[in-house]
């Protein structure tokens, strides 16, 4: 599923997202079976107790008569001048739209599927690796198709984003995401096999007999990475850069990190300065450069939702009514053309769609889980923290792009983000992955 899920255009058609909801259950359904530690049972708990309260939150929305004064003004309206009688409500419709519960859904099993696999090492490994690979793939793929057949999207014409690579995506800042996870994947695997062992040149790592072997494997890996990365640059995708090179450039200073030398803040000013450094240099290149980092239109969009959000701070408008909200919301100088079915903005559309106290609760278990992945990171060692590190760049570069754009909204991304995230947290917290940490250091 993990493979499968970005091939059809994204896996954007209801049929696809039902598809993968099934499966993922079934996975979900055979993964419960297996014992887990009483960390990772916290952190499950946790997880599952955010998604009931969005889960209440959004039946209480299409409930009728709940808190009359946070009704939508909508359903009166329409009984006035359609002579009705329909009973008002928070949200602007009866029902929960079908897409929604359908990214709810894959959401939620997708990390619970995750989660449940990053409770064995092996099959974390292999679930790591067959992300690598794949991801590896669609990158190739979509270098080949934007060179022959530069103007379809697998067997579709190719209506938006001409000349830049959307691999078998339709959104080219989808397509960024996606890339940019295997970029720090392979970086990841690249490095780990560059700090595995010591030589003092080049030409002694090239010359050395025993050393052939390994330096195969860090041109190999590198070159998978660069593929990535290659590929990334031509998605054209502003946003998707930055917030790549900023997920790579942590997961990096993770790996280098000396969990029995350094001091986390050490680690933590490091990786801040070079952090604006590299925005810095980023500001120069490509659209970046030419355009800036934002649009009008979309700063116009976000004041728009800001609003939304002082009108319906504590339940908001309803869950998948933000398109049908943001009509009301726009003025006769936004310039912007066409139907904004999105805030492009992941945190901000939750927060018009489902208020406040939601949003931020959200905020707070995105800063946990990259607080405890990054931890974990550093304490580890060896392939543990190469695939701890690499979790912790995706997290970072998919929660920074969520709140520019709509990466996370679409299922063929985020079946691999949630599937990496609950493998990445289970592995985070397991009982024998800090057992191994205390045997590998009791020598020293």
């Amino acid at each position: 599923m993990l493979v499968l899920a970005p091939l059809f255009f994204g896996s954007v058609d209801l049929f696809w997202g039902a598809v993968w909801t099934i499966l993922l259950s079934i996975s979900v359904a055979c993964g419960a079976a297996g014992p887990i530690d009483p960390g990772q049972g916290r952190i499950l708990f946790v997880f599952l107790a955010l998604c009931s309260v969005y889960a209440v939150v959004a039946v209480v929305q299409i409930v009728p008569g709940v808190v009359d004064r946070l009704d939508d003004p909508s359903w009166r309206e329409a009984n006035d001048l359609l002579g009705l009688n329909v009973p008002p409500r928070i949200s602007s419709r009866a029902e929960i739209p079908l897409a929604s519960i359908g990214h709810f859904l894959l959401f939620v099993t997708s990390f619970m599927s995750g989660f449940f696999i990053g409770t064995s090492r092996r099959n974390s490994d292999i679930l790591i690796e067959s992300a690598r690979y794949s991801i590896l793939f669609y990158a190739v793929y979509g270098l080949a198709a934007l060179v022959i057949t530069p103007n379809m999207v697998l067997w579709a014409p190719k209506l938006a984003y001409p000349g830049s690579l959307t691999a078998t995506f339709i959104n080219h800042n989808t397509a960024a995401t996606f890339v940019g996870a295997g970029a720090i994947l392979w970086f990841c695997l690249a490095l780990s096999s560059l700090l595995s062992f010591r030589f003092s040149s080049l030409r002694q790592l090239l010359l050395t007999q025993s050393n052939e072997h390994l330096a195969f494997k860090i041109i190999t890996r590198s070159a998978g990475a660069l593929a990535c990365f290659f590929a990334l640059l031509l998605t054209g995708s502003r946003g998707g850069l930055i917030c790549a090179s900023l997920g790579l450039l942590v997961a990096v200073m993770l790996m280098a990190a000396n969990g029995q030398k350094q001091r986390l803040w050490r680690v933590a000013f490091s990786t801040g300065l070079a952090l604006v450094i590299v925005v810095i240099l980023l500001g120069r290149i490509g659209r970046i450069g030419s355009q800036g980092l934002f649009d009008d239109g979309r700063w116009s969009v976000y004041g728009f939702c800001l609003e939304a959000i002082r009108q319906r701070p504590l339940l908001g408008a309803g869950v998948g009514t933000f398109a049908d909200l943001f009509p009301s919301l726009r003025t006769e100088d936004f310039y912007s053309w066409g139907v904004w079915e999105s805030a492009h903005s992941t945190i901000l559309e939750i927060a018009v769609e489902m208020g406040l106290p939601v949003a931020a609760a959200i905020v707070i278990a995105v800063l946990a889980s990259l607080f405890i992945l990054g931890r974990a990171a550093i304490k580890s060692e060896g392939r543990s923290r190469r695939s701890l590190a690499a979790i912790t760049g995706i997290a970072l570069l998919s929660y920074l792009h969520s709140i520019i754009d709509f990466s996370l909204q679409i299922p063929g991304y985020l079946i691999l983000f949630g599937i990496l995230l609950g493998c990445g947290l289970a592995r985070a917290v397991s009982a024998s992955e800090k057992a191994g940490v205390v045997r590998l250091e009791l020598p020293a």
